[in-house]
């Protein structure tokens, strides 16, 4: 292989490399915006409660209640999505410890779990 080819095939490697990262950082920045969105979920729904028991006139009313909750679990399949995207993009694989590891990683760093290797001859 010639230096121009090296030269061709690190410029190449690097350019996908950055494909990855952008794309691995905008999931990221929509995960947290749909964390942001879960949490004035949460906030709505306690200050719907806290009314409902501090006021005689509050009552707790589902209907108010039910549309949260489902946007609620919405936005976390979304997220969960979005992760398991992350992993696809970035070339990683799911320990049974929970921890992302290098899709060929042969242990994890985290609990020392052995994945199975698979010889694809070469």
């Amino acid at each position: 292989m010639s230096f121009f080819d090296k030269l061709k095939s690190g410029v190449s490697e690097a350019g996908n490399k950055a494909k990855v990262a952008v794309e691995i950082n905008r999931l990221k920045m929509q995960n947290s915006s749909k964390q942001r969105e879960i949490l004035d979920h949460y906030q709505e729904i306690g200050r719907s409660v806290f009314m409902s028991l501090t006021t005689e006139n509050e009552v707790l009313n589902n209907e108010h209640l039910e549309p949260l909750i489902q946007q609620i679990l919405t936005l976390k399949d979304e997220i969960q999505r979005n992760q398991d995207q992350m992993g696809h993009v970035g070339d990683e694989k799911d320990c049974i410890c929970g921890q992302k590891v290098a899709m060929n990683a042969r242990y994890c760093p985290a609990c020392g779990h052995a994945f199975e290797v698979i010889d694809i001859g070469e």
